[in-house]
């Protein structure tokens, strides 16, 4: 049986093997040099010197820089350019991030609506939302750590409990 199948479908298959070499695509020729020019890198990625770089990086700050500043503990995993030119591999401009943090940075350099939820107080988790600072602030002012005495504290103290006489 399995001898009149391939006989049944070999026939069928003949005019599709002719047509497929003219459909392939010729692979690109251009050299790494390049790919690195045309995309602005001097490290390919797949290097070993930026493979050396990127530990060296990661080894000194293993944690997500913009996860601890918002109190997490996440490991790092990727590395970004602070000033998004991908051949400025100076140390002080390479940022250690996490893959999710990396990912909403470099949607919102490239112009994305990045959107990031809250947490369980309905505070935004991005510190760059709009009115995260006034959020702040209106929270400090109210637990009076801001400096400023609360409206409720000043003024003469009233018994809010008369006393009973008997």
């Amino acid at each position: 049986m399995p001898n009149a199948i391939k006989r049944h479908k070999l026939p069928m298959l003949q005019p599709r093997l002719k047509e497929l070499p003219p459909r392939l695509k010729v692979l690109s020729s251009r050299t790494l040099k390049q790919k690195q020019e045309a995309n602005g890198r001097t490290l390919a990625l797949d290097g070993a010197a930026w493979r050396k770089l990127r530990a060296s990086v990661l080894s000194s700050e293993p944690l997500c820089r913009h996860c601890t500043a918002r109190g997490l503990t996440v490991i790092a995993t990727d590395l970004d350019h602070r000033d998004n030119n991908p051949a400025n591999n100076d140390l002080i401009n390479l940022v250690p991030l996490c893959h999710e943090c990396h990912s909403r940075k470099t949607a919102k350099d490239m112009g994305h609506n990045v959107r990031m939820g809250c947490d369980m107080q309905g505070m935004p988790l991005d510190h760059d939302h709009p009115w995260f600072n006034a959020a702040q602030a209106d929270l400090m002012r109210t637990a009076g750590l801001d400096g400023e005495k609360s409206p409720a504290t000043e003024g003469p103290q009233t018994d809010w409990f008369p006393s009973v006489s008997p």
